[in-house]
Formats: structure tokens, C-alpha cells, sequence
């Protein structure tokens, strides 16, 4: 499928549009569009309408929107919001299919009642609604703007790029388009969705990644309500080798506030979020700085599989400055070959340096025909992935000179280049035009030039997505009471074939002992009940119990305990249960987002967990190969794998354990949350074991 037979495309590229609320004076919000339209010469049909008027820009205005002679493919709306209603409900009799709404004073006021109207109105009568409480969208790729957007305002339209930008906040979409675009960042659509009444950023997202010229989705999202559906778009775009980076706002409680009065959408767990974009290759962006730099270096610049950067400067500061910026995020900064070190003596001043970084000297300027050699010498050398020219003052025909070289590189040679040029506007404005206008990602900032190099690194390097087979089998989880003790809970665990420690349930001290007996000393026991969640803290778990003599004084003392927390009837048993020795803690657990569905998490149990919070968080399913991956991402993986000193753990085991939780996760629908803690890992080849388990189910208070 491409946008022109997607159900979107009368929305994106309409033939026909009605302006409800436009102004004779073009300069004025509700002016703004019309005039944008002529200057981007729209060459569809226009019918504006405001009672005020008989004329508009030149086209006969209608009074009343019932008075338009035809349907058009959509309607821009711009009137005061209790007039939106009525408004709707002609644009239903006329046969109009699709409405932007900019208007303000739905559902982000705190009162959701006027937009419940509207959604039901536009139902009712089949319309298509962006907004409101939106600045509609820009297609660059079909010259239409249908938006007020300041950021056109005058302004001679720019050309089509390759990315699509789609932002939940109009003023923050359009603001970075402006400020993006001044950075030499090639847009192709921008959309911009407000309070999301009926379409959102996920649909647009997925009527753009069929345009086969986009190469980057970028998305400011606050906040979404199908995490399945995001995830599918993102999936396809990956599938068409588009990147996606998205900016989620709302990781601190006072944003989380307010991105949920701003469109009354879920925010999220931020460390669900992180562990999503990680595990689908998602860029994450944390500022505008990165939306320009991404956007550069993803709008034209080829993909690269590696991370070693070769730095060529002319100021020994700049190049140690942006070795370390490269250095924080982990990106490589190699010695090069010896061919290519000769070479590059051969260019530069005897004090110059032709180690990586190359500092060129400020000396470059009087030869600058010798950078056009250093820049070749670099691009070819097959240990160097990218190049990235930071420059000084470098002024007059020297600067010229090296901004054609720049552009000429740029053009002829695959591998990706940034430059990072450290001057002023009244000595190099003309040279970063150039730049920018040939399409070369320019900085002024080392750090934005080197997260935007990681982020085209780290996308070059993503890891494929796993396929997944979940077997299909009813829940069990009906099966068990609606409040699982520990022994319920690893009866289920063992139905899918999770291995749980040798234990008996038992109802009194004769069965007490003979489970003793057999599993044989040293033993736990635990007092069961479903009301019962924190067993420790009840003091209903006494461990290592040596003797019968032992044994028989802490089921006294557990059952003496179980009573005052819950009546005799509440009361499922005793576990008695083997101890595991010769284990390292672990703990394994899944969690139902309400957004993404179900996720699985391991990490190294004890103060790892607690106070390091060292813990590997997937989106469910995860076969064993990922979830060993996910073991290995842990700080602590060190303990597991045999380091200093440790013994090699049976990492294969805990992987299959979490692997089979993931899939229980998808199966068990009604599930909440599942804790495994401890899960025992024992020495390389004995396998795993799980010794306690928590659930909690959707029907649980």
C-alpha cells in the first residue's frame, strides 16, 4: 500500500477544502492558512466561509457553511469551540469526510464533555477528525499547508525532504520544523495532532511511512493509548528501512501532569518506554537539539554499520572536545593505518598531529588545496566509518575552499560526514548556508554532532526482532483461586514448565513431617494463604530448619502467627519445601503495562536489585536467544558469567526461565504482575530453580 489509495490521503493531499472561520485579513490566525495555500500555490478548490465576509484572498466566501455549492475532501475549522458542534453536523450533511480542528477548549481544559460531543457528532455522521486543539499538518511532498503555523508565515516553501514529523503538541511540532528547517533540516510532512479526539500520531505515522521518499519518522509523543499498534508502525518502518526517534515527553511527575491535562492520554512507565525503544530500534530524543541533529544526518546521510570516527581539525581543543564527546557515548576514535598516517603527514604542517584526531593546524588555511587530500585520505581508509571536520575560524577563500571540498566529499563518498564549524555569523554564515543547502549535517555544537552520530550508529547496528511462536493453550490461571499463594502460584509456573523447588503443601504436623522426611533436612516452611502476600514480613517463613524438633516449633510459632493476620478458614496449609543450595539469586518477573501489554524483567537478586536496580526489562514475548541478551545487558552480568573469581552460572537456564514467564505472560491475559524471587541459578550445567512466586490477578482488589 502507498499514500495514495490510504484511507488518510483525501486528509493529506486533498483536491478540495473548506475553510470554516477564515479572515479577510491574511495575516491573522484564522488568515494564515489561505494564505499559505496561495503562496504554496494550491491548485485545488478553496470555499471559505465566514459571515462576515463576501470576499476572501480573492475567492467568494460563504456565509454560512450549509451555502457551499459542493463537498469538499475536508474541512479546516477555526471558530470558537461551542460552535464546532454545529458545525460538524452540516459538514456530516454535506458529505464532508474529514476535519482539521484548530479550535481550543476541549478536552485539555480538564472538562471532557464538549469533546465527547464532537467525537460522537463526527461518528454519527462518518467524519475523520485531526485535533482538535491542533495546527493540522504541512505536506511538503504535494506543497499543501493546512495549518496557521507561524513557522510558514511568509516564508517561500521549502522543498520536500525525506522526514516526517509528527507531534502531539502543535506549537512544539511546528516550532522545531522552523527551528529545524534554519538548521538545514529537510522535512517532507509535519502533522501535528492536539488533543486526538479520533486520529492520532500513530495513524498519521502510518500513512507516511508508505511514502517510499521518507527516510526518518520522528515523533514527539506524550503520551498513547495503544502500545500495539505503535509498535506495528514501528515495525513496518523498519521493515522499509525508515528510522524512528521519538521524543516522549512526560518522564518526571510534574510533566506527567501535565502531558495527561494536555491530551488526557496515558504517559507510561518510562523504563517500559526505554526498554521498547532499545529492544525495536528506536532513537530516543531528549531535546530539539536532537530532533535537528538526527534530522540531519538522517535525511540524507547513508546508513553505517560501524562506530569508529576519524576527526580531522583544525584546532587541537576541538579535536580532543569531540574525541571525548564520541568517547562518553562509546563510539571509537582509532589510530589509522599506517598508509593513511603517512599520507597525511605529507599534507600537514611538521607541528601538526596526523594520529586521530588529525589536527591540521590553523595552517591548513594558507594551503587549503592540502584538506581536500587529508579529507580523501580519511574517507578512504576501511578501518574509518565516518568523518566529522571540526573547524576553527577559518575565514575568507580558505573557508570557501574547504566548504566546496566539504560538499564535494559529501556527494562522491558513501561513508557519513558531519562538520562541526566554530564560527561566528558575520565570518561564516555564508559558508554554513552553503553547507546546509548541499545537504551536510553542520554543527556548532560537539555534542549535538556526536549524539546525532550514535543515534546513526546505533541504528545501523540494531538488532533484528525475533520472530515469535507463542504455543496456544487456555488460560490456566481460571483454574486457580483468585487469590494464588506461593504454592499456587509455582503450580502454574511448573504448567509451563518453569522449574519450582521440590515442596509439599500439608494441612497439619503428621504431613509436616513425612514431607520432611522425604525432600530431607535442612528445610523451609511457609504458611499459605492468599491474603498473605509479604510472608516475610507476617514472620510465616522460617528457613533452614534442621530437625523435627525444629520443625515442629516453627510450625507452632507460623501457625500462632498466621492468625493474627487471617481466620482459620483462610488458611490453605503449609509449604514445606526443599532448600537450595550452591545458587546465585536472581529474580525474574513480568508486569501488565496499560499501555504495552505484557513485560518481562530479570536481574541479579538482592541489593542488585534493590539498591542498584540493575534489571533487564523486555516487551513480551522474548525467545531464549533474547532473553539471554537481556541477561548479558545486566551491570552485574560479571557475577553470572564467572568474573573475579565467581563461578560460571547456568545462564542458559535462567534465559529459558525467562523466555517461558514471557510466554506465560501472553497466554495469561488476566494476569497482573508475576514476581519470581528468588530464582536460584546454579553452577554452569545444573540448571535454575524458582523458590518463591508472587501473582496478582486482574480480579484481585
Amino acid at each position: 500500500m502507498n499514500c495514495q489509495n490510504h484511507h488518510l490521503s483525501p486528509l493529506f493531499t486533498p483536491r478540495s477544502i473548506t475553510i470554516v472561520g477564515a479572515s479577510a485579513d491574511l495575516d491573522s490566525l484564522t488568515g494564515r492558512t489561505l494564505k499559505a495555500m496561495q503562496r504554496f500555490g494550491y491548485s485545488g478548490t478553496v470555499y471559505p466561509v465566514n459571515p462576515k465576509y463576501d470576499q476572501v484572498g480573492g475567492l467568494q466566501c460563504y456565509h454560512d457553511l450549509s451555502e457551499i455549492p459542493a463537498a469538499t475532501d475536508a474541512a479546516l475549522i477555526g471558530i470558537k469551540a461551542h460552535l464546532v458542534p454545529s458545525a460538524l453536523e452540516i459538514c456530516a450533511e454535506k458529505g464532508i469526510h474529514y476535519a482539521i480542528i484548530y479550535s481550543s477548549g476541549f478536552a485539555e481544559t480538564g472538562d471532557g464533555s464538549l469533546q465527547q460531543r464532537i467525537i460522537d457528532i463526527a461518528r454519527e455522521g462518518k467524519i475523520r477528525i485531526l485535533g482538535p486543539n491542533c495546527q493540522g499538518l504541512l505536506n511538503l511532498a504535494a506543497r499543501i499547508p493546512l495549518t496557521f503555523s507561524g513557522a510558514l508565515y511568509n516564508i517561500e516553501p521549502p522543498a520536500a525532504g525525506h522526514i516526517a514529523f509528527i507531534s502531539q503538541s502543535g506549537a512544539f511540532g511546528f516550532s522545531s520544523f522552523g527551528v529545524g528547517l534554519n538548521h538545514g533540516v529537510r522535512y517532507r510532512y509535519v502533522v501535528t495532532t492536539g488533543n486526538q479526539a479520533d486520529i492520532d500520531a500513530v495513524e498519521c505515522a502510518g500513512y507516511v511511512i508508505r511514502d517510499p521518499e521518507v527516510r526518518l519518522l520522528m515523533m514527539y509523543l506524550e503520551g498513547i493509548d495503544e502500545g500495539e499498534r505503535f509498535l506495528q508502525v514501528a515495525q513496518e518502518a523498519r521493515e522499509r528501512n525508515i528510522a524512528v526517534a521519538v521524543l516522549k515527553a512526560g518522564r518526571s511527575p510534574s510533566a506527567q501532569k501535565a502531558a495527561r491535562s494536555h491530551t488526557a492520554a496515558l504517559t507510561g512507565d518510562e523504563a517500559v518506554w526505554k526498554a521498547i525503544f532499545e529492544q525495536y530500534g528506536i532513537i530516543q530524543l531528549e531535546d530539539i537539539d536532537d530532533i535537528i541533529g538526527v534530522g540531519q544526518l538522517f535525511g540524507a546521510s547513508p546508513r553505517t554499520n560501524g562506530s569508529s570516527a576519524a576527526i580531522l581539525t583544525t584546532s587541537g581543543g576541538a579535536g580532543i572536545v569531540m574525541a571525548d564527546s564520541l568517547n562518553d557515548l562509546k563510539m571509537s576514535v582509532p589510530e589509522f593505518s599506517v598508509t593513511s598516517k603517512k599520507r597525511i603527514e605529507e599534507a600537514i604542517p611538521d607541528f601538526g598531529a596526523s594520529r586521530n584526531p588529525v589536527d591540521m593546524t590553523v595552517q591548513i588555511s594558507e594551503k587549503p588545496e592540502n584538506f581536500r587530500h587529508v579529507l580523501d585520505t580519511a574517507l578512504e581508509d576501511p578501518d574509518i566509518h565516518m568523518v566529522v571536520t571540526a573547524l576553527s575560524m577559518i575565514v575568507g577563500e580558505a573557508g570557501q575552499v574547504m566548504a566546496e571540498e566539504l560538499i564535494r566529499s559529501y556527494q562522491d563518498t558513501p561513508k557519513p560526514q558531519a562538520v562541526v564549524w566554530m564560527i561566528d555569523d558575520e565570518h561564516g554564515k555564508k559558508f554554513i548556508e552553503q553547507l546546509k543547502g548541499a545537504g551536510v549535517p553542520v554543527f556548532q555544537s560537539f555534542r549535538q554532532c556526536a549524539r546525532a552520530l550514535k543515534a546513526l550508529v546505533n541504528w545501523g547496528q540494531r538488532r533484528e526482532l525475533a520472530s515469535h511462536k507463542i504455543e496456544l493453550k487456555s488460560s490456566l490461571l481460571s483454574s486457580f483461586p483468585s487469590q494464588l499463594t506461593e504454592y499456587d502460584a509455582k503450580r502454574l509456573l511448573a504448567r509451563y514448565d518453569v522449574p519450582v523447588t521440590r515442596e509439599y503443601l500439608c494441612r497439619d504436623m503428621e504431613e509436616s513431617f513425612d514431607a520432611a522426611e522425604e525432600l530431607g533436612f535442612p528445610i523451609a516452611l511457609k504458611g499459605m494463604s492468599g491474603e498473605i502476600l509479604h510472608k516475610t514480613e507476617a514472620e510465616v517463613v522460617h528457613l533452614d530448619i534442621r530437625s523435627f524438633e525444629e520443625l515442629r516449633h516453627s510450625l507452632k510459632k507460623i501457625r500462632k502467627n498466621m492468625k493474627k493476620h487471617v481466620s482459620e478458614e483462610k488458611i490453605q496449609g503449609y509449604l514445606v519445601q526443599e532448600m537450595v543450595k550452591g545458587g546465585m539469586e536472581c529474580i525474574v518477573g513480568m508486569k501488565r503495562d496499560p499501555i504495552f501489554g505484557p513485560v518481562v524483567a530479570v536481574g541479579l537478586g538482592g541489593i542488585y536489585v534493590e539498591v542498584l536496580g540493575d534489571i533487564s526489562l523486555r516487551h513480551a514475548p522474548v525467545n531464549e536467544e533474547e532473553a539471554l541478551g537481556m541477561i548479558q545487558d545486566l551491570k552485574g552480568f560479571g557475577f553470572l558469567s564467572g568474573s573475579r573469581g565467581q563461578r560460571h552460572r547456568d545462564v542458559y537456564a535462567l534465559a529459558k526461565i525467562v523466555s517461558q514467564v514471557s510466554q506465560l505472560a501472553c497466554v495469561e491475559e488476566n494476569l497482573l504482575e508475576l514476581d519470581i524471587n528468588p530464582v536460584f541459578v546454579m553452577p554452569e550445567g545444573e540448571g535454575a530453580v524458582a523458590a518463591d512466586a508472587l501473582v496478582i490477578r486482574k480480579n484481585e482488589n
